[in-house]
């Protein structure tokens, strides 16, 4: 036996460099992992990085090409013992996948422990290692020493790994399509900025250059030639239809960001849980992992424009002028018209009207028969283009004019129409120059107007015209005596209580 059981509370080792920790486990400074080929280092970084991140085991990870003494090569993979709750699952894991696991600090390793010896192992004995070994590992019933003969590095091993198909990835669920990024090559960038900005896709674009491919490259996907340089879109909630559209479009590739750095083709994944390894991808670079062992670094943090200012937009709602026989006209390969059509949504609450300035006498006639309500809550604008009524509520009281439907705020359409291409209210307010404190009214026919709110008066106050009034004189309505006063004593009688005496009638003749 090249091994005994440590047993509970052991304090003392032969193998130099272990100690139990808090749990009373024989733990070295490192885990040692044996595999026989490269092939069980990639399935065991690729089953831990799903279960935890490598990022805790990167400072201390080495991947070594070893030799035996018999001239045989094996894969040894190095990882610092930052718990044994750590080491069991590297245990486990290494177990899962073909490889034997060692602990030690320098030159010797024991076996890590396992069912048989839940504290783990001591050497029996140890010895010197024999010329040109670099350590030994102590097994249940054998020893075996390696000598080093080259080292990878796990970055570099990241970037040579292949991505794997996955099955029904391209199926992205709504939460998945919330984020994505577009590699287009130059010659198709017009078209699909015009084609997301007409879909509503909000999203922002830059012109991206590998950094690790020369300019003379030809091995650079679908339509990008021997220029390096293409444009990197990240578009937002992108609907299915369109994904499944690019995913089938030559010069277009989709891909998901697994990171803020990191973004890998969609319908594929990387055999590493690259989230996991965020270390030793940099963030002043992005990475995207391509099919076909490509990966490109991009100068980060990227620096996108917002598609909506790649997109002109023409306010004129007039039809396009022909062009005279002869005559050269530049085409607009990005630029699309604003016009109205029908809507396809639920009608929207009447917020105003436009009556035409040949209808005052009946919006006059209509004054009278309005309620004080209804006088107090509407606003009212006179207009070469007609007299803009705004209702603070419905305006289901005044059917004259065309009624006005609030499509953003301070952005009125004729109800049942809508403005197409359908961008976001953000994007047309930026494109009419929209702002607060400003209408602008969109008409059947004509291009759309625009007048301050502070233009608007209440209707109430509009609706008495001023009155002429007469001026009268106020005379002094008091009135004078005619002359002095003067005082008349008239005896009472002894029954003064009873009342005066009625005067006696005189006979006529008296």
């Amino acid at each position: 036996m090249a091994l005994e059981h440590v047993a509970h509370g052991q304090s003392r080792f032969m193998t130099p460099g272990v100690a139990p920790d808090p749990r009373g486990v024989v733990l070295g400074r490192f885990l040692v992992v044996v595999f026989p080929t490269l092939e069980g280092v990639v399935s065991w970084l690729r089953l831990y990085s799903h279960e935890a991140s490598l990022d805790e085991l990167v400072a201390g990870l080495e991947i070594v090409r070893v030799r035996t003494p018999l001239m045989s090569r094996e894969m040894l993979l190095r990882i610092p013992a930052v718990s044994s709750y750590a080491g069991d699952r590297a245990a486990r894991l290494a177990r899962l996948v073909g490889g034997s696991i060692y602990t030690g600090t320098a030159k010797h390793f024991v076996k890590y422990r396992d069912d048989r010896s839940p504290y783990g192992y001591d050497a029996v004995e140890i010895g010197a290692l024999p010329p040109g070994a670099e350590l030994m590992v102590h097994g249940d019933d054998f020893t075996q020493t390696y000598s080093r003969e080259g080292e990878l590095s796990l970055a570099r091993l990241l970037f040579r790994l292949s991505l794997r198909r996955m099955p029904g990835a391209t199926r992205l669920s709504a939460e998945d399509r919330a984020d994505l990024v577009l590699a287009v090559a130059r010659g198709l960038g017009d078209g699909v900025i015009r084609y997301l900005w007409r879909n509503k896709c909000d999203g922002e674009v830059g012109l991206v250059a590998p950094k690790n491919r020369s300019a003379a490259t030809t091995d650079l996907g679908p339509g990008l030639g021997a220029d390096p340089s293409y444009l990197l879109m990240r578009v937002r909630n992108l609907p299915a239809r369109i994904l499944e559209l690019f995913l089938g479009t030559p010069g277009i590739d989709v891909f998901r960001p697994v990171s803020d750095n990191v973004a890998v083709a969609v319908g594929w994944a990387h055999p590493v849980e690259l989230a996991s390894v965020a270390s030793l991808l940099p963030t002043d670079a992005y990475h995207v992992f391509w099919p076909g062992d490509r990966v490109d670094v991009l100068a980060g943090p990227l620096e996108l424009s917002r598609l909506a200012d790649l997109t002109r937009i023409d306010l004129e709602l007039e039809g396009v002028r022909e062009p005279l026989q002869g005559e050269v006209v530049a085409p607009d390969a990005v630029g699309v018209a604003l016009r109205l059509a029908p809507a396809s949504g639920l009608a929207r609450r009447v917020s105003a009207t436009l009556v035409p300035l040949a209808q005052t006498a009946h919006f006059k006639r209509l004054v009278y028969l309005l309620p004080p309500p209804a006088l107090r809550g509407l606003r009212v604008a006179v207009t070469d283009r007609g007299i803009v009524v705004v209702a603070s509520q419905d305006l289901d009281v005044i059917p004259l004019g065309t009624l006005l439907t609030e499509l953003a705020p301070g952005i009125l359409v004729p109800i049942g129409m809508e403005v197409v291409p359908r961008v976001s209210p953000e994007v047309l307010a930026t494109a009419l120059g929209h702002g607060a404190g400003v209408l602008t009214v969109f008409t059947p026919s004509g291009p759309p107007f625009q007048l301050p709110e502070s233009k608007l008066a209440v209707l109430e106050r509009r609706t008495v015209a001023q009155l002429d009034t007469d001026t009268i004189e106020v005379r002094d309505v008091a009135l004078s005596p005619p002359g002095d006063p003067t005082v008349v004593n008239d005896p009472l009688g002894s029954f003064a209580l009873w009342g005066f005496p009625e005067p006696e009638p005189k006979l006529l003749g008296e």
